[in-house]
């Protein structure tokens, strides 16, 4: 008995001692559930063993690992950026670069220890904390220079000097928290923590990540900045529903998003997303929107202020382990090594990419539907594809629009439209934000004046060489993704409203290699005249009615078959004034379309195959 006994005793004191050393490994939390160790934002100490391990076992990790050690190694060495504005009369550039700087030093100290990175952190939270302030005029900067300090100096926590962390602390509070309070209590519903852009989502996160570094010392302040962030961010995100299309393009797709991604790991962390924001409709679906909606050879569809770059930030990771997207972290990975091997340039967030790792595998998927519709209540957006495993396939993705809000061009109706990895009609994407009265959005607004804004810059229709009406929208009014020829068509009648008594155009795939485009069009002139406008980078040569495109040693086909005696010509996109960014190689071809009464046609077949 006394043996049994024993040895009973030694198992309850055996599990004890594991209930103990169980409950001393919990991370402790205040009330609010928030981290009380540092570090707590986006990569917490119980996270790091996890991915030292996977640098050794992972090849592509091991490969991030090193590259990005590389980079801190180059880093260390820099100057510090000055305090100085640029041509836009801002620092939006210095504060992004500081993201990037801070987040990627923080990161090799944690991996490696090698006190050169500690140093050169501290030396550049010192630099910026002495700033005069972080231009809070436009406060996209203060948002993102609060998210490099705030990373920075929770990463560091435990080796950062205590005058260094004095200083940020302070900081902090003075640029960020302090002026978010005062912005929650008295912005109008047009204020950057409040509107309905990219602008809210970056400008609260940037805050919620500032409070969160800081909420030991000021705890109050860092409850009441949680729970607004939580309630204005819906305001831009609303606009996410139901399908996750970012309805100001797929540049501020990425900056939106990319933010996004630190908000929900921060407070996931933290207590919790007390405000559901994971669960706004649209948003567990916008990583997929934003991968189906690639062209097969991998181009974005870059509509609205967007440049042709993807993204490349590791909100792809988070995203995909948050909703169990394996789809979307495969890919990603395969973006990982393409910007690797590339060198493509990064987010400023792209030191993520290794804390936020995501190993897993899709299974084997089907075909993609032929037809899909990305609805939003500004953009709505739709997607053909052909066969892709037949040789010629095409993809064709439209918009409709509204150009009077943030960041839109006079683009309503057009498409991309790829073929044999080559893209036949183009984007042209944005132009530069500082030419004079570019953000003046009314409909005689300067804005239009430039080329890269208006409809003649366009795959689109214009009538009388006139303008699309600013205040108008096209939208999706009628699908049919099941037919043998699925079909979408757009109503665009508003945008011309000074034209036409009605305009709707049809997007049909006729079969997998070929697209058709109808214009069902009621003038209010009979004599007017419609325009059915190309743009594209490949050498065209025009027959009547048909066009013969070619690029890359591949042709593709164009015939207006309606209405009789509509014939293509084509023409240098016209010469830009100085300030405007340059074209080079962009051709136009354009159908003038006359019916002879009001009523009218305009159809343009579109093949990889020759008739």
């Amino acid at each position: 008995m006394k043996t049994n006994f024993c040895l009973t005793l030694k198992k309850c004191s055996l599990a004890l001692l594991l209930c103990v050393g169980a409950l001393s490994c919990t991370p402790e939390r205040n009330e609010q559930g928030i981290l009380t160790e540092h570090p707590r934002l986006l990569f917490t100490r119980a996270e790091e063993p996890a991915v030292k391990r996977l640098i050794k076992e992972d090849p592509l990790a091991g490969e991030l690992a090193d590259t990005l050690r590389s980079q801190a190694d180059s880093i260390a060495q820099l100057p510090q950026i000055p305090y100085k504005f640029d041509k836009y009369g801002n620092m939006l550039w210095t504060s992004r670069a500081y993201v990037a700087r801070l987040g990627t030093l923080a990161l090799a100290y944690r991996l490696y220890g090698d006190e050169k990175y500690l140093r050169a952190a501290n030396e550049a939270l010192l630099w910026v904390c002495n700033f005069p302030d972080w231009d809070p005029k436009h406060y996209l900067d203060t948002a993102e220079m609060t998210t490099a300090v705030a990373i920075a100096y929770d990463w560091l926590f435990d080796a950062l000097p205590e005058a260094t962390k004095e200083l940020v602390k302070n900081c902090i509070y003075k640029n960020a928290v302090s002026k978010v309070l005062r912005e929650y209590a008295y912005g109008g519903p047009g204020s950057w923590a409040k509107r309905e852009t990219n602008w809210n989502v970056v400008c609260n996160i940037g805050m919620t990540l500032g409070a969160l570094a800081v909420a030991e010392d000021y705890p109050q302040e860092t409850d009441s900045i949680l729970k607004n962030a939580a309630k204005y961010m819906p305001n831009c995100l609303k606009h996410f529903a139901p399908d996750g299309v970012c309805y100001e393009g797929p540049g501020y797709w990425g900056y939106t998003n990319s933010y996004l991604a630190l908000y929900l790991k921060a407070v996931t962390d933290n207590g919790g997303d007390k405000g559901n924001i994971a669960k706004l409709p649209g948003v567990s679906k916008t990583a997929l929107f934003y991968k189906r909606t690639l062209t097969p050879a991998g181009r974005i569809f870059n509509f609205a202020n967007s440049g042709e770059g993807k993204e490349n930030s590791p909100a792809f990771f988070l995203f995909s382990k948050l909703y169990n997207q394996p789809e979307i972290a495969e890919w990603y990975r395969e973006e990982l090594k393409q910007t690797l091997c590339k060198r493509i340039p990064q987010n400023q967030n792209f030191y993520l990419a290794l804390p936020w790792f995501n190993t897993a595998t899709a299974t084997a998927s089907d075909s993609l539907p032929r037809m899909e519709v990305y609805h939003n209540d500004i953009n709505d957006l739709v997607v053909f594809n052909g066969d892709r495993k037949k040789k010629g396939s095409v993809f064709l993705i439209a918009k409709g629009g509204e150009p009077s809000q943030a960041h839109q061009q006079l683009d309503c109706g057009t498409f991309l439209l790829e073929a044999d990895s080559v893209c036949w009609t183009e984007e042209l994407g944005a132009d530069d934000y500082a030419l004079p009265g570019f953000w003046d959005y009314a409909p005689n607004g300067k804005r239009w004046e430039y080329f890269r804004n208006n409809n003649f810059s366009h795959n689109t229709l214009h009538i009388d060489r006139h303008l699309q009406h600013a205040s108008g929208e096209a939208f999706v009014c009628e699908e049919h993704p099941d037919a043998s020829q699925p079909s979408a068509t757009l109503n665009m009648t508003s945008l011309y409203q000074d034209k036409a008594e009605s305009v709707f155009r049809t997007f049909t795939l006729i079969d997998d290699c070929t697209m058709e485009v109808t214009d069902k069009v009621e003038l209010l002139n009979a004599n007017s005249t419609a325009y059915f406008n190309i743009v594209t980078k490949a050498q065209v040569e025009t027959n009547g009615n048909k066009a013969v495109l070619t690029r890359n040693g591949k042709q593709f086909y164009m015939e207006i078959t309606a209405p009789a005696g509509a014939v293509f010509k084509t023409f240098p996109a016209p010469k830009l004034s100085e300030k405007e960014y340059p074209l080079e190689g962009v051709q136009i071809i354009e159908a003038a379309c006359r019916f002879g009464k009001t009523k009218g046609e305009i159809t343009v077949r579109m093949s990889s195959m020759p008739k």
